[in-house]
C-alpha cells in the first residue's frame, strides 16, 4: 500500500490501531469542540488503499455534513478490516475496545458492512456507539430515511414544480437500514419503485409492491429519481453517461467517485443531485440528540434544515451555473470559517 500519496491531506489526525482481531483506521478531519461524530465502516481484509481513501473522504464529508446543520462537533470516520474468521463476537468486542480507548472523543454508529445486531454486540465493550437497535432512540436508519424523503420532495419540486411522490418512479440501490425504510415510505406515498440488492432475503418483502431488478441494472433505469443507498463511488465517469434519471437523491455516503469532475459531468447532463452530506444527515442529528440527552422527536423536528439547505444549493447552482457539490462544499466551508 502506497500511503505517501494518499495521506496528503488536511486531516488533523490519522491513526492505525489494532486490538485482537480488529485492525482499524481512524481519520479525524476536524476536532470541533473535542467530540467527533462518525461511523464505523467494514471492508474486506484485502481492501488496502481503498480503506484509507474511504476513511479520509468519509471523515471530510462528515465535516461538511456537520457544518451545514450548524453543529459545533468535530468529524471522524473509522474503517475496520473484516478478518478471515468473519464478524465474530470477539472481533466486534475488539472494535468496541478500540472505540472505548478514544475516551469519548469519537462518537460512533455502524456504517456500511454492519448489521443492527452487530452494533448491540459492539456496545458491550464501549459506551460510545449510538443508534443501537432496541434502544430508546433506536437505529438511525429511520431519521436518515425521513431526511432523504424530504430531500427527494425538494428535488422533485425543483425539477417538476411539485413535491408529489405519487406517480413518480424511483430506483433504490441497497436495502440496508436506510434503504428499507425509504422504500416503504415511497411505496406508501404512491411511488413506483424498482429495487436491487445483493441479498435476496431483503428483497423478498417487497416483491408484491415493487419491481425487483438485477444489481447491474438499477443505476441505469429510466426513472425520475435514483436513490443510491449502498456502496460509495457508484456515480462516476463510467456510470454517468449511462444514467437516465432526472434526480439523484439517496442515502449512500460519497456517491461521487471524483467529486469535482463527476459533479461537473452531472451538471452538464442536467441531472440534479442532492449532495449526500446534505441529504443523509438525519442519522447524525439523531446521534447529537442522543449524546445531548435530547429526544428522537427533537431530531425529527429538526430535519427540515435539509430542505432549506437543498433549496439554497439548487438556487445557487442555477445562478452560478455550477454543480451542486461545488455549491454545498462552499456553503459548508463558509460556515467553518
Amino acid at each position: 500500500m502506497n500511503l505517501h500519496n494518499l495521506i496528503q491531506t488536511e486531516h488533523k489526525e490519522i491513526i492505525f490501531k489494532q486490538k485482537g482481531q480488529a485492525r482499524m483506521i481512524l481519520a479525524y478531519h476536524t476536532y470541533g469542540n473535542g467530540i467527533c461524530f462518525g461511523g464505523v465502516r467494514l471492508l474486506p481484509l484485502n481492501a488496502g488503499e481503498k480503506a484509507v481513501t474511504d476513511a479520509l473522504r468519509l471523515s471530510e464529508a462528515m465535516t461538511y455534513k456537520l457544518a451545514l446543520i450548524n453543529s459545533h462537533y468535530g468529524s471522524c470516520k473509522a474503517v475496520v478490516f473484516e478478518p478471515s474468521s468473519g464478524k465474530t463476537k470477539e472481533f466486534l468486542h475488539d472494535i468496541g475496545n478500540i472505540i472505548e480507548e478514544e475516551k469519548g472523543r469519537f462518537i460512533s454508529a455502524i456504517d456500511f458492512g454492519f448489521e443492527p445486531d452487530d452494533a448491540k454486540t459492539i456496545r458491550e465493550t464501549t459506551k460510545y456507539i449510538f443508534a443501537i437497535k432496541d434502544s430508546e432512540f433506536g437505529q438511525s436508519g429511520v431519521t436518515t430515511a425521513l431526511g432523504i424523503l424530504l430531500g427527494i420532495k425538494t428535488s422533485l419540486k425543483q425539477v417538476y414544480g411539485s413535491e408529489e411522490i405519487k406517480g413518480k418512479s424511483f430506483a433504490v440501490q441497497g436495502l440496508g437500514s436506510v434503504g428499507n425504510i425509504l422504500v416503504n415510505e415511497l411505496i406508501k406515498k404512491g411511488g413506483k419503485v424498482y429495487l436491487a440488492d445483493i441479498d435476496g432475503e431483503k428483497l423478498a418483502e417487497f416483491e408484491k409492491n415493487a419491481k425487483i431488478v438485477f444489481p447491474e441494472e438499477i443505476l441505469f433505469l429510466d426513472v425520475d429519481v435514483l436513490c443510491p443507498c449502498g456502496p460509495a463511488y457508484v456515480i462516476n465517469k463510467e456510470t454517468i453517461p449511462k444514467l437516465k434519471c432526472k434526480i439523484i437523491a439517496g442515502g449512500a455516503n460519497c456517491q461521487l467517485e471524483d467529486e469535482i469532475n463527476d459533479d461537473k459531468l452531472l451538471y452538464e447532463r442536467g441531472i440534479f443531485i442532492a449532495p449526500d452530506y446534505v441529504i443523509n444527515v438525519g442519522g447524525v442529528m439523531q446521534g447529537i440528540q442522543e449524546l445531548e440527552k435530547g429526544s428522537l422527536q427533537e431530531a425529527i423536528l429538526s430535519l427540515p434544515i435539509i430542505q432549506r439547505n437543498l433549496e439554497e444549493i439548487y438556487k445557487l447552482s442555477k445562478e452560478k451555473k455550477v454543480g451542486t457539490y461545488s455549491i454545498a462544499k462552499n456553503m459548508a466551508l463558509e460556515k467553518l470559517n
